[in-house]
């Protein structure tokens, strides 16, 4: 009995050590590379880290109010460009946020005779080739539907002078507004309704010919919006609206080749909703990554797409009432 005991004795020892000497092992601790810059409807600024998803409120941008238009913010280089509209009196500001210093200068847009008086851009979007922005107004925008011309402008990133891009009128085709926007070259890729129900239709204007094409997104009953693109090649990418679904704002992420218009989803995404279905999914050029913010499972988590590898990964917002839903990523800063 002795000899029994003391080797279960041992036995115990030994199997301590083992674990002393081979502890569990814990994973690591996520750590950040970049803070994904998010821009609240008021203005309000946050961070948001890459890889842990941890907000910080950080400021805002001085002097808009509450009318930020998402798709109408574009951000080449060390500047974002933020589109704002008011209707008492109506007018419409233009920001440029400079991420590195911090500073905002700001211009009231003065939209040629021929544009009314309460025009607005329902889109932005740089031309790199010709270093200035491209945009789609309408006037009375505070309206659900309008019966004056839906334009293309230029303007003028130096001086704010707005002028007429094109020739093209999507009013004449039956399109008031504009959901998503992105520019490939001289192409604008449109996400438009004929309406105020949710039956878009993705437009090509080609900018050198003005001419207009409607293209077939197959497959998908509702369409693509929030697009995003990567600065190469010729595939957007996007979220595309779930029809009849039981879960509110549910969306598959998907891409669209504009040349082929072939169209793929990500494949073993779980269900997934989008806080918003009018803006552009921002591109992280560095981490060559689209990173977005979407819910699912009743949180909120940031969803990021590799194209070059097909792969996807969503981190939880720790503290989910740290953000609001009327809020959309809009640049990047490494770490």
């Amino acid at each position: 009995m002795s000899a029994l005991l003391l080797f279960l004795f041992s036995c115990s020892e030994e199997d301590s050590s083992a674990e002393e000497e081979n502890p569990s092992e814990t994973p690591e601790e996520a750590v950040d590379s970049f803070n994904y810059i998010a821009l609240q409807n008021d203005g309000t600024l946050y961070t948001i880290g890459n890889n842990t998803g941890q907000v910080t409120q950080t400021g805002r941008i001085p002097g808009i109010e509450f009318n930020t238009i998402f798709n109408s913010v574009t951000s080449p280089g060390s500047k974002i460009f933020i589109y704002e509209h008011r209707f008492d009196p109506p007018k419409g500001i233009l920001y440029i946020y400079d991420k590195q210093s911090g500073k905002t200068v700001s211009a009231i847009l003065d939209f040629p005779e021929e544009f009314g008086e309460n025009t607005a851009l329902m889109s932005l979007d740089w031309d790199e080739e010709n270093k200035n922005l491209v945009g789609i107004t309408r006037e009375d925008l505070d309206l659900p539907t309008s019966v004056k011309p839906v334009k293309v402008v230029r303007i003028e990133p130096d001086t704010f002078k707005v002028t007429t891009a094109s020739e093209v009128d999507l009013h004449s085709m039956g399109y008031s507004n504009v959901y998503s926007t992105s520019l490939i070259g001289q192409k604008i890729y449109v996400v438009t309704l004929k309406n105020s129900n949710w039956d878009p239709d993705l437009l090509e204007i080609d900018l050198e010919n003005d001419a207009v094409e409607v293209l077939p997104v197959t497959g998908r009953e509702a369409g693509i919006t929030n697009l995003g693109y990567s600065g190469n090649g010729h595939t957007l990418f996007g979220f595309s609206p779930v029809p009849n679904s039981n879960l509110i704002a549910e969306v598959r992420p998907v891409t669209f080749n504009v040349q082929d218009g072939t169209v793929k989803e990500i494949s073993k995404v779980p269900r997934i909703s989008t806080l918003n279905f009018a803006h552009k999914t921002f591109y992280n050029k560095e981490a060559k990554e689209f990173a977005e913010l979407i819910g699912a499972d009743n949180k909120k988590h940031l969803f990021k797409y590799r194209p070059s590898t097909g792969e996807y990964e969503m981190i939880e917002i720790p503290d989910p009432n740290s953000i609001f839903s009327v809020v959309n990523i809009i640049g990047v800063t490494e770490l």
